[in-house]
């Protein structure tokens, strides 16, 4: 036998190149579909920064107050006060001619005023305005749905007003807190007594016997 000719060893050669499943695209038909389902669930979602800010209210865009709430309104020269009920509506003190608000100059007069069931818009005149349940923390708040069937119950009705004892804030505080008061003429009546103590002492100053000089 022959012996086979000798032949050098052969280097490996490079690898065949690994072949990847191309990306799945999917068919037009798929896209449109998902397109057209998505696309008007976009359009009416909120945009950024409005989410849960609610609808505008009267007077600004501030949230709307809670059934109970007591909205302070602020006049030239005094606060007007409100409860309120529903559906941007309050209920508020008015004199019965309807002519002036309870707690204006003129209502000062008067000593009637008549329940109202008003929009929040209306009561304001273009006034800045606030929910204020500022006694929160002195008194326990009656329960929401008590408040608002005792706020119904007075809608319509003539009471005895005072801007001393039954103005618009005790009203509206005896409808929350079942407690008839007025910071407002408290704080009046304060600074009164401030002043008038002032006056009777310059009066007592003045005719006090004053000591004799050689």
């Amino acid at each position: 036998m022959r012996p086979s000719a000798w032949r050098p060893p052969q280097k490996p050669g490079p690898s065949p190149p690994s072949r990847r499943a191309p990306a799945w695209t999917p068919p037009w038909g798929v896209l449109r579909n998902i397109i057209s389902s998505v696309g008007p669930a976009l359009s009416q979602a909120p945009a950024a920064g409005n989410l849960g800010t609610g609808q505008k209210r009267p007077g600004g865009s501030k949230p709307r107050p809670r059934p109970g709430d007591l909205i302070e309104i602020f006049r030239i020269g005094y606060e007007h006060w409100a409860i309120y009920v529903e559906d941007d509506c309050v209920v508020h003190l008015a004199p019965p001619s309807e002519e002036f608000e309870a707690g204006s100059i003129t209502s000062v007069f008067s000593n009637r005023a008549l329940v109202k069931y008003s929009r929040l818009e209306d009561v304001l005149h273009g006034c800045s305005w606030k929910v204020n349940n500022k006694l929160d923390g002195t008194y326990l708040p009656l329960p929401v749905d008590r408040i608002i069937q005792r706020t119904k119950k007075m809608i319509n009705k003539i009471v005895q007003y005072s801007l001393i004892d039954g103005n618009c804030e005790h009203f509206v505080n005896d409808l929350r807190y079942g407690v008839s008061r007025s910071q407002q003429v408290e704080h009046a009546l304060m600074e009164g007594a401030k002043a008038a103590g002032v006056v009777i002492s310059a009066v007592v100053e003045s005719i006090s016997p004053k000591p004799v000089t050689a």
